[in-house]
């Protein structure tokens, strides 16, 4: 009995832990209907009293029955004014002893009671089987309630979106395979210059396009611009795939037409991920705006789009190269148009300027006032009515100031800060762009510190790139035992998937006063798998050069190659999983690591850093041209991959001593 009222209670708090409170007479009704038969005298005496007993009196009463303890319990009915005088050690299975007049009176009063416990019991019950599927529809109500808002401009937005990843999957990831079948002389060496151009600019550009959206044109309109890049670039694909090109100009052509995709790409992702952040905060109730309610909706609406993307292409396997590219543009047409048509749905922001802009404008402050000296007194820095905080400076030398935090090779620009002796004022310095706060340089500072880090991901920009650029390829005339769309779908899905499952599970393992070292370790394992994905594809090359040797295939590129090309899912595999948890672990330690005006930025210019990668490829790819011949048959790609693991494990080696010597004890 005692284990069975210890059961009851610890249903009950962990409905209370569920912040579903259960009443004292629900409690009652709980352990009344679960009790056997044997039981039944003992719940009519209980529900029969006209004053309720309390829920630790029924434990007492139910203990001292099941230890067959002697007490008395007296009870007196309200209505007959008999007494009814229960013994504990006497089994409730056994008949009441009551004297015949007793009985005829208590009669229709036990009857009630039955049917009534009867009715407890079946109440009580339903609420113990339902509770659960209440319980999950209230979570499920809460959670669409906070992850999903039906703001009028977010479906537009997120179509747009759609078609943009449309384009971005059926098209572009497979935009050199689309080069080497074009040219059947001289093929390899020119279709990666160009893929690489295109990914490097589109990269790159990003950074430019978000300068440009928040300090001279409109979001909308760089938008609207990039989209019409965008199509352009896929109707001249879809002419020059139609033969309607001349072909001494076709070359020239392609690098139009790579430049064209590239600011379209640079102005898809992070200006409408911006976009639709302005939309649906707009939607918030004002002035109380829920910054992650925000988030957490941008997420849901850029998920759906994506899903969308990533399925809708299967239709479209073994379709012809005019088809992808004519449908690719007719879609992202149909979704500009629709985005145009819903601008009276949209919220304008007026533009504020772009944080970029201090940037360069502190760096050009500092530059002008070299020749000044460190102060020794905070008074020399303006602060403009900033709190003074002894952690904003650090002494060096004894006397010496200097802004927090300490950045190596950059002090300098503390004197950006420094309030010169002259005949201007303050408010003149500041207008002239000679001064600025303590606040703006410490910002410019941490946006520094980044540097080191960055600097970890041009190596692994060159094996993220090298994998766009040659996975796909070596696909290209293999054994197609399933499309080339599923390998690049298990990349997406495995870098999403992964990212998701470390940020749920294992890093909750970590405190968050150690989250620098959580996401230390995450970029480290994204490192570590870049290496293996090297080495996978190295051994996946060698294997595909010696059945093209064995078969005589090396002369004859368009003949097929008999290996599955699910020999390559292993290295996209790997590929999605140190996208997930390097490149996400960058963008979650740079938003850590700078000011909260800076944050916005952390995709854009980490895009831009790991697009030197893409340069760098091509400039390797030219430096090793020896290993490179006209087809991929003919050249030793093995020879490349190799070199490339070398690559990535130096990386790897660099970046842990960039970790352990610069970030390890930085929070």
């Amino acid at each position: 009995m005692v284990e069975y009222l210890l059961k009851m209670k610890g249903i009950v708090d962990a409905l209370a832990s569920t912040n579903h409170v259960v009443f004292k007479e629900d409690q009652i009704l709980l352990v009344l209907a679960s009790l056997g038969l044997e039981y039944d005298a003992f719940i009519v005496f209980i529900t029969s009293r006209s004053e309720p007993f309390k829920f630790e009196d029924i434990a007492t009463l139910l203990k001292s029955d099941f230890e067959n303890e002697t007490k008395n319990y007296n009870y007196l009915d309200s209505e007959t004014g008999l007494k009814l005088e229960l013994q504990a050690g006497i089994c409730w299975t056994q008949k009441l002893d009551l004297q015949a007049n007793r009985r005829s009176s208590l009669q229709p009063r036990i009857m009630e009671n039955s049917f009534l416990n009867l009715c407890h019991r079946v109440d009580s019950c339903f609420y113990l089987f339902c509770f659960p599927f209440l319980e999950t529809t209230r979570r499920t109500r809460a959670w669409m309630g906070y992850y999903i808002c039906f703001c009028k401009a977010a479906p537009f937005v997120s179509g747009l979106v759609y078609s943009h990843k449309f384009a971005e999957y059926v098209v572009v990831s497979v935009l050199i395979t689309y080069f080497t079948d074009t040219w059947k002389e001289d093929n390899l060496l020119k279709a990666v210059a160009i893929v690489n151009v295109q990914e490097g600019l589109s990269t790159t550009m990003v950074i430019v396009m978000t300068y440009i959206s928040e300090a001279h044109i409109l979001r909308l309109k760089v938008i609207i611009c990039s989209t019409a890049a965008y199509i352009t670039g896929l109707v001249l694909l879809y002419l020059s795939a139609l033969k309607l090109i001349i072909q001494s100009t076709e070359v020239g052509l392609f690098y139009m037409i790579v430049v064209l995709i590239a600011v379209g790409k640079a102005g898809g992702q992070p200006i409408l991920e911006g976009y639709l952040v302005d939309q649906l905060r707009n939607h918030e109730p004002n002035p109380e705006i829920n910054e992650d309610r925000v988030e957490a909706r941008r997420k849901f609406w850029w998920s759906i789009a994506c899903l969308s993307a990533y399925v809708s292409p299967w239709i479209f396997f073994g379709a012809s190269w005019p088809r992808k590219f004519i449908y690719s543009a007719s879609l992202m047409g149909a979704a500009g148009l629709l985005f145009l048509c819903a601008i009276p749905f949209y919220h304008h922001s007026e533009r504020t300027g772009s944080n970029l802009t201090n940037v360069f404008l502190v760096f050009k402050a500092a530059l002008l006032k070299r020749h000044l000296d460190y102060p020794s007194t905070h008074d020399k820095f303006h602060m403009n009515d900033e709190i003074l905080s002894p952690h904003r400076f650090i002494k060096q030398n004894g006397h010496q100031l200097y802004l927090a935090p300490q950045v190596k090779f950059f002090r300098w620009l503390d004197k950006a800060a420094i309030k010169e002796s002259s005949s201007l004022s303050v408010k003149e310095q500041e207008s002239e762009g000679r001064l600025f706060t303590v606040t703006q340089v410490k910002e410019i500072k941490l946006l520094l510190t980044m540097v080191p880090m960055w600097s970890t991901f041009i190596g692994f920009g060159l094996v993220l790139s090298t994998a766009n650029t040659f996975f796909t390829e070596q696909g290209n005339d293999m054994e197609e035992t399933v499309s080339i769309y599923i390998l690049l779908l298990v990349r997406y899905i495995f870098r999403g998937t992964m990212s998701y499952l470390y940020n749920l599970s294992f890093s909750r393992k970590i405190p968050k006063a150690q989250q620098n070292l959580r996401q230390i370790l995450r970029i480290w394992i994204g490192m570590v798998l870049s290496v293996f994905c090297c080495s996978v594809a190295w051994r996946v090359e060698v294997r595909r050069l010696k059945i093209v040797y064995k078969s005589d295939l090396v002369d004859k590129p368009k003949d097929t190659i008999p290996m599955s090309n699910l020999w390559l899912a292993p290295q996209f595999f790997l590929l999605g999983l140190m996208e997930g948890f390097a490149i996400d672990g960058l963008v979650e330690f740079f938003s850590n690591h700078v000011s909260e005006s800076m944050v916005g930025y952390g995709s854009a210019i980490n895009d831009c850093v790991i697009g030197i990668g893409s340069f760098l490829n091509g400039l390797c790819v030219y430096t090793f041209r020896g290993w490179f011949a006209d087809t991929i048959n003919h050249s030793r790609l093995d020879q490349y991959y190799r070199m490339l693991v070398v690559v990535a494990f130096i990386n790897l080696c660099y970046y842990w001593w960039i970790s352990i010597t610069i970030y390890s004890k930085a929070q």
